[in-house]
């Protein structure tokens, strides 16, 4: 009944408030009306997608929904649960997220699937929990909500993938995602979102992570795919001692517009929060990065550092970087930059004195702006996943 009354408020307020539009504050640089004009009617289909399974732990929703027969979740150890979040009876799912957002509120009333990951006190999960989201039905919207509990001194890591054809489905589909995280008490939990919809696809999705004394939650995400989208990342560092990384890398092309806005609130003392987000452009993408980090008046001894760095292939690609530190403590360090550019050209000269030609010296350079991201990606799987789809993407714009 709880979880009913949650819905019918969330609907109510996606109802009465609607989509966002370019006059509100944050969301000045992205024009969500191509989603909120189009006509979702399509109907749900098994997903013809084939995928690559990270690691023994795997599960695999078809189009929003669960697919059992392709997920791979047996044998799991003691103290570890994983399934759907339509079988998760705990009292937070949609406590966190912040329903004032529209496409918070719509996937809070709709939402049909997801995930459930629970990590018991203790536990220490080594293998990854790789979740794929697989989208290939034309005109279907995928509501799909992602719950994360990693309880007191556990250890969890968590692929959240998100695949689509590699050429447009022609009436595009909308993945709209909500995952919330519980970081215990001296907890960790490191997050991976990878995201490669169709090109013509819309993509949004909101995390919102509550980070307990001396815990750890770290984010990595890295956009390739759709023709709109954008993340919302908020953490709330709510106990002492906690600390947040988080790292982002969006490679846009052609007319991608991606979205990133970050908020990290330090509301208690001795906490450290870093972030890095780098995009690379190409054609006439748009790229748009809003951080903001909060020091609170009582978040004495904050260590906080937040990056924003771009380049750009082209002239005619462009991106907007508002990066912000709002601090009412005043014994801190906080730092914050962003820089908009192109390849250095004395760079790229000096590789060639060395008897490199021009179309590999700019890749080399390219990868290498990108791989200070790739840096950060403990997770060992992830990481070649990752840094493999990044050559491909630079291989395919090179080309």
């Amino acid at each position: 009944m709880e979880h009913m009354e949650l819905r019918k408020k969330a609907e109510d307020r996606f109802i009465t408030v609607g989509f966002p539009t370019t006059k509100e504050e944050l969301w000045r640089f992205t024009d969500v009306s191509p989603v909120a004009s189009a006509e979702f009617s399509g109907e749900w289909k098994p997903s013809s997608l084939a995928f690559e399974c990270m690691d023994t732990i795997c599960l695999v929703f078809e189009n929003g929904r669960l697919s059992m027969e392709r997920s791979c979740v047996l044998g799991l150890p003691a103290g570890v649960r994983i399934g759907s979040v339509m079988d998760c009876a705990d009292a937070r799912i949609g406590r966190l997220a912040d329903s004032q957002s529209a496409f918070v509120a719509a996937n809070t009333a709709y939402f049909g699937d997801g995930t459930f990951i629970g990590i018991a006190d203790g536990v220490e999960l080594d293998t990854p929990v790789h979740i794929v989201y697989l989208a290939d039905a034309p005109g279907m919207v995928c509501h799909v909500r992602n719950f994360i509990s990693c309880g007191k001194n556990a250890k969890v890591t968590v692929v959240e993938e998100y695949i689509g054809p590699s050429s447009p489905v022609g009436h595009p589909y909308w993945t709209n995602a909500v995952t919330e995280v519980f970081v215990d008490d001296g907890g960790r939990a490191d997050h991976y979102k990878i995201q490669r919809e169709a090109p013509d696809a819309f993509h949004f999705q909101t995390l919102e992570a509550h980070i307990g004394a001396n815990a750890a939650f770290s984010n990595h995400a890295v956009a390739v795919g759709g023709a709109l989208g954008r993340n919302d990342i908020r953490g709330k560092l709510a106990g002492q001692g906690g600390e947040a990384i988080c790292n982002g890398l969006y490679l846009l092309k052609e007319r991608q517009h991606f979205d990133t806005h970050m908020f990290m609130d330090h509301a208690v003392s001795d906490c450290n929060s870093h972030e890095l987000y780098k995009g690379i452009l190409d054609d006439k993408a748009r790229g748009v990065f809003c951080g903001r980090i909060l020091v609170r008046q009582d978040a004495q001894r904050t260590d906080a550092i937040q990056s924003n760095k771009n380049l750009l292939l082209s002239r005619s690609a462009k991106v907007n970087s508002l990066p912000q530190l709002e601090i009412y403590a005043d014994d801190v360090k906080c730092t914050h930059g962003a820089t908009v550019g192109q390849l250095d050209e004395q760079a790229l000269y000096y590789l060639q004195t060395r008897g490199i030609d021009p179309v590999q010296g700019h890749a080399m350079l390219t990868f290498a702006f990108a791989n200070e991201v790739l840096d950060e990606v403990q997770c060992g799987p992830a990481r070649e996943y990752i840094g493999n789809l990044v050559q491909a993407w630079l291989n395919e714009v090179a080309g």
